[in-house]
Formats: structure tokens, C-alpha cells, sequence
């Protein structure tokens, strides 16, 4: 293993943009309407 190269750590933005590509994407089909329909939403979106 070689101990030259460091860990790829500090790609938070690229996390960033693909978990907005990714709830985005899934908001255009659930289109929540009610309180229920938002917090399903919002847990959906969190894991």
C-alpha cells in the first residue's frame, strides 16, 4: 500500500450538488401537498 498518496477527503461540495440533483429529481415526482406529504418528504430526503 502505498502511503504517498493522501485520502481524497474534502469533496463536500460534490456531495452537495448531488444531493440536491437527487432530492430535486425526486421532488418532481412526489410533488407534496399536505403537513404528512412534507415530512415524508423530508425523511425521504434525509437518508
Amino acid at each position: 500500500m502505498d502511503q504517498s498518496t493522501p485520502p481524497a477527503y474534502g469533496l463536500w461540495s460534490l456531495v452537495i450538488i448531488n444531493s440536491l440533483v437527487f432530492i430535486i429529481f425526486a421532488f418532481s415526482f412526489a410533488k407534496p401537498q399536505s403537513p404528512r406529504d412534507w415530512r415524508s418528504f423530508g425523511a425521504f430526503s434525509a437518508f
